[in-house]
């Protein structure tokens, strides 16, 4: 066969090549995901609070529990354990960071064992009043600090979650307080940076559960104590405790409770599921609050009515706390670069709302 012949040959193939292939059906393409399309996962969720079965912070995280399976029509569902329910009460952080638990309401103070600086987001000993503060955790760097705290811990704090209490009372004693130095030279059980603070103002400190404190005051082991605020003294017993009590937002003028979740099950999670948990721990925060503000109120008409001695702290007794508080917080800034930055991101925040509005 000649040479000619041969090129003729495969001319001819490659011309019907050509032709096959242009006949040939286009590739189907791989389909991409559609963003707008829901996640229909779900999700079913352990968590725990610090607090007990009878108390307004327990029954405010169940209350969490019921509108997010809710809102997410089902999709989410969250189981809620009192204290010690699952995990050691008080040590709900590194169960949510080992993934015990899925989520939790904590205090901050719990995890003082890692962070000396975790206190300041409980509360600031003569500081900011409870939407003050909340404003600032919110609004003006306090979540972002918190966060950048725990870095790498393997737990995300919700920005727009926990729980904020109003003030604790102040003191609860046998006798009238008496201004100088109105605490010096007593006794008192105490606990976190009141303590200290006390402390600094010349009383000695003793911390024990709140369970014992009646049986310490009729031993004369304590001279006076602070426990919580009006409603759970009152659940607790206190009534019977002391004659005195003394009111005021110096000593502890909030009490702030993290949302708290494992940070790779939120990061797993779609926005819509996020939005839901963030903005329900929102409007709870604040029916918490005004709820707490009215059993409150009703709690010290029930302590007028048993006959304690209600007394609003006297304004110079006030004003001698908040001298050694600022000095004790000073000092910490003075000792650790990191608390200085969130102290004075706090202060700031807090002269900047009071230059325009005392105390909102």
């Amino acid at each position: 066969m000649s040479k000619r012949v041969i090129w003729s040959l495969i001319g001819a193939l490659a011309i019907v090549s050509l032709l096959i292939v242009g006949c040939a059906p286009e590739p189907t393409p791989t389909p991409t995901p559609d963003p707008s399309e829901p996640d229909d996962r779900t999700w079913n969720l352990v968590g725990q609070s610090h607090a007990g079965g009878i108390t307004q912070q327990h029954a405010s995280l169940v209350r969490v529990a019921n509108q997010i399976e809710a809102a997410s029509g089902g999709r989410v569902r969250m189981s809620v354990e009192v204290g010690g329910g699952i995990a050691p009460a008080t040590q709900e952080f590194p169960a949510v960071e080992v993934g015990t638990l899925d989520f939790a309401v904590t205090c901050f103070m719990y995890w003082r064992d890692r962070w000396d600086e975790c206190g300041l987001f409980t509360t600031v000993g003569g500081g900011m009043s409870p939407m003050e503060a909340l404003s600032w955790f919110r609004e003006g760097g306090g979540a972002e600090f918190a966060n950048k705290m725990i870095e790498g811990s393997g737990v995300h704090i919700v920005r727009d979650g926990g729980w904020m209490g109003p003030p604790e009372i102040y003191m609860g004693i046998d006798r009238p307080l008496e201004y100088p130095n109105h605490v010096d030279g007593l006794t008192l059980r105490g606990a976190g940076d009141g303590a200290e603070i006390w402390e600094r103002m010349g009383a000695s400190m003793v911390m024990m559960p709140a369970g014992e404190v009646f049986e310490a005051m009729q031993r004369g082991v304590i001279d006076g104590y602070e426990v919580s605020m009006p409603t759970l003294d009152w659940d607790l017993g206190m009534q019977e405790a002391a004659s005195y009590m003394y009111l005021s937002g110096a000593r502890q003028p909030y009490e702030y409770n993290p949302f708290i979740i494992n940070k790779n099950l939120w990061d797993d999670m779609p926005s819509d599921i996020q939005a839901i948990i963030s903005e329900v721990n929102q409007a709870e925060t604040i029916r918490a609050y005004a709820e707490l503000l009215r059993m409150d109120q009703e709690a010290i008409v029930r302590f007028i009515d048993y006959g304690t001695n209600i007394q609003v702290l006297p304004e110079e007794m006030e004003v001698e706390y908040q001298r050694a508080a600022e000095e004790y917080y000073a000092e910490r800034a003075a000792a650790d670069p990191w608390e200085a930055e969130i102290l004075e991101s706090y202060w700031s925040w807090m002269e900047a709302l009071r230059d325009i509005w005392y105390r909102i």
